[in-house]
């Protein structure tokens, strides 16, 4: 039976904040947008929102999405509102009796939404939490070493690493229904699978799916950048700071 947190999307985000290894396997694809090659998705720290209110930034009341799921702002000294991410979030609960179960909405609405408010970069996730596999279910995968045989090979060290496949399959149905939503070139999106423990008391892991970077928004407002500036020079307790590298 699954806990109460899986229940709720906010529990669940705000378990992937709080650990900076899920948080960096989440929203990778998304700063890969803000900060391509040459530059690196995690040379800069940060700033990262829940359920950040349209109100809050200045847009209109009534509209979609009426928050953001998670609101990303790069650091290099100072915040670099410009570069700043709007990233709606959708969690999918797969179960044995039900693998393909798909979230209640795909996102894409929100997405556009986001889009055409003007944040500099927009993004969408899909989250997948599927229920625990049976141990015997479990892929066994040899273990290696790193020394080679007599015909180059690595060396079995006799051992095997149990892996469950359900999470990267999982990631792997949403990545189609993702690319069928045919978004805009300028909205990354991602799919990722998330193992549970036993007990479904915490994650254990993750799997990626497919990914594709998106692009500045040619429609950036810039009174929404300043707004941006505004929240977090009067709210920064809403904002958790992420240092990737310390």
């Amino acid at each position: 039976m699954a806990q109460e947190w899986l229940k709720s999307e906010r529990e669940v985000l705000r378990r992937i904040v709080s650990d900076v290894q899920h948080l960096a396997n989440t929203i990778h694809f998304a700063l890969d947008s803000a900060f391509p090659y040459p530059e690196h998705a995690f040379g800069q720290d940060v700033l990262v929102g829940m359920n950040v209110a349209r109100e809050l930034v200045g847009l209109s009341p009534g509209k979609k999405p009426g928050d953001v799921d998670l609101l990303v702002i790069p650091v290099r000294e100072v915040p670099l509102f410009t570069h700043a991410i709007a990233i709606e979030a959708k969690i999918v609960r797969p179960t044995i009796a039900n693998p393909s179960r798909n979230a209640n909405s795909m996102g894409r609405e929100q997405a556009l939404g986001l889009l055409n408010d003007g944040f500099p970069f927009v993004a969408l996730v899909h989250i997948s939490l599927p229920e625990p596999l049976p141990s015997e279910q479990y892929l066994r995968i040899p273990v290696m070493s790193n020394e080679l045989d007599e015909n180059g090979d690595f060396q079995h060290t006799g051992g095997y690493a149990l892996v469950n496949p359900f999470p990267l399959a999982s990631a792997r149905r949403q990545e189609g229904r993702l690319k069928s939503l045919a978004l805009p070139k300028e909205i990354a999106f991602k799919s990722v699978g998330f193992s549970l423990s036993a007990d479904q008391n915490d994650f254990d892991g993750c799997n990626m799916g497919e990914m594709r970077r998106g692009s500045r928004n040619p429609h950036t407002s810039q009174e929404l950048v300043v707004s941006l500036s505004q929240l977090v020079n009067q709210r920064r307790d809403m904002f958790r700071q992420i240092h990737w590298f310390r």
